[in-house]
């Protein structure tokens, strides 16, 4: 009994010791922790996108609780707060929150005071902490002495408390553990802005490609936002046979996203196909390709178009062209559609033959007092993407490889766990389906070649 106080008294003196050097506790990152870590000096909004396992949460806690207390290691070059902080942990519900944040930064709070808890920060830093109503052993706020003097105050938060609880007073740094819904990210971005403070996203992206994860991978550079991805091969502590049970464990379309922090597709892609069956360099179009349209309407949504050529000798579509604009009156659509040549009829969604203006006319009329005539797509779904992929197996349907925004979509285009279509970013995929199914029927010859045809034709009868 003796030799156990006499062990738990030395461990304490060296924690003692290291928190007079500026350590929290023990901490080793691994490299993508460091970058993350180093991304806050040049980034007020940072998103941890990584595989299960690979040390993001722990990452996000081992950071807040730095800036708690003010004790930063001899390594860190991130950023700092010389003084007490007002922060919020959060994650999807009240018991994820209680059981993997609460629990990652205060341990089992029914030990002695100063007794270490297993918690990130040490209990004897530790101030008044308050309880949270009608939920067992859930921390609502907890104050932690920062090296400055004085005690910075942390909140505990949970999503499905909703965006309400999210609004308030400034924070410095809010954590955030797995993916919130847009508003509430929103929502923490006015609590941090006068102040300029933190937001830590720590998350494996089992949504898809979201609008918050769009709002990452596609920022600008120098736009405050920095992205640190992280798969199993950069946690370490990971080993071999590990990461095989692992992999073995987890369902074909999830492993990308827990393995690699790769956006999940949800049961699957829609086209399970390699795109270098698809994809083709640019080329001249041949005069005697066919051309045609294909049309999904939008509003708040991006109107989209594709352009296709058909070779009638090989059954085979080209898309060579495409448009994706939002927020523009049908006006400025048809002008876009008209300078690709008024000569090219078009297919589009049906549901454009309902009233979609204030005065009962519908879009398909609207656009022909444009100048671009339409005729109803069929808008079987299933058939229809069948028959999309027949002809990417077979060759039968191309498409340009710099058609970036098409093969943003593509590569995106996915199926739910209930295997039904995810509607996000399928603007484009629509109009190919209208084009595919519908189109080909209506595809014309340019008026030069056509021009051409009946010139020979004539001389033929003469």
């Amino acid at each position: 009994m003796k030799e156990h106080k006499t062990k738990q008294l030395n461990l304490l003196c060296c924690k003692l010791k290291k928190l007079q050097k500026g350590q929290v506790l023990d901490y080793n990152p691994h490299q993508k922790q460091q970058d993350y870590h180093r991304a806050g000096v040049v980034a007020r909004e940072r998103l941890f996108l990584a595989g299960n396992r690979c040390g993001k949460t722990l990452c996000g806690a081992y950071e807040m609780a730095m800036h708690l207390t003010g004790r930063y290691p001899n390594w860190w070059n991130g950023a700092r707060f010389n003084f007490p902080i007002q922060a919020w942990a959060a994650s999807v519900t009240t018991e994820a929150t209680r059981d993997i944040l609460q629990r990652t930064y205060l341990g089992d709070l029914r030990g002695a005071k100063h007794e270490n808890s297993g918690g990130i920060i040490p209990a004897f830093l530790l101030g008044r902490i308050t309880m949270k109503r009608g939920v067992a052993d859930a921390v609502d706020t907890v104050q932690v002495k920062h090296i400055s003097g004085g005690y910075s105050l942390l909140g505990f938060k949970s999503y499905d408390q909703g965006r309400a609880k999210f609004q308030g007073t400034a924070r410095h740094v809010i954590h955030l553990d797995e993916e919130p819904d847009i508003a509430i990210y929103e929502e923490c971005l006015l609590r941090t802005a006068t102040v300029e403070g933190h937001i830590l996203l720590t998350m494996t992206p089992l949504q898809g490609m979201t609008n918050l994860c769009e709002r990452f991978l596609k920022a600008e550079k120098g736009s405050g936002k920095k992205v640190i991805t992280a798969a199993w091969d950069d946690a370490l502590h990971l080993k071999k046979e590990e990461k095989e049970r692992l992999r073995k464990s987890l369902r074909p379309h999830e492993v990308k996203a827990r393995e690699k922090g790769i956006p999940s597709l949800g049961s699957g892609k829609v086209f399970p196909i390699n795109e270098t069956q698809v994809m083709v360099p640019r080329f001249e179009i041949p005069t005697n390709y066919r051309r045609v349209f294909g049309l999904d309407f939008g509003w708040t949504n991006p109107t989209a178009a594709i352009w296709g050529a058909y070779d009638d000798d090989t059954d085979t579509i080209i898309i060579y062209d495409v448009y994706r604009r939002s927020e523009v009156a049908p006006a400025e659509h048809a002008a876009s559609l008209l300078s690709r040549g008024e000569w090219i009829n078009g297919v589009c969604d049906p549901s454009g033959q309902s009233s979609g203006a204030a005065d009962g006319r519908s879009l398909i009329e609207l656009y022909a007092n444009h100048g671009v005539f339409l005729t109803k797509a069929d808008n079987a779904v299933e058939s229809g993407l069948m028959n999309m992929l027949e002809r990417m197996r077979d060759g039968r349907l191309k498409v340009f490889d710099d058609l970036e925004p098409w093969w943003e979509e593509f590569r995106l285009y996915r199926r739910d766990e209930k295997g039904k279509i995810v509607k996000r970013n399928d603007h484009l995929m629509d109009a190919t389906r209208y084009l595919v199914t519908s189109g080909l029927a209506l595809a014309s010859l340019s008026p030069e070649k056509r021009q051409k045809r009946r010139t020979v034709a004539d001389w033929r009868v003469v």
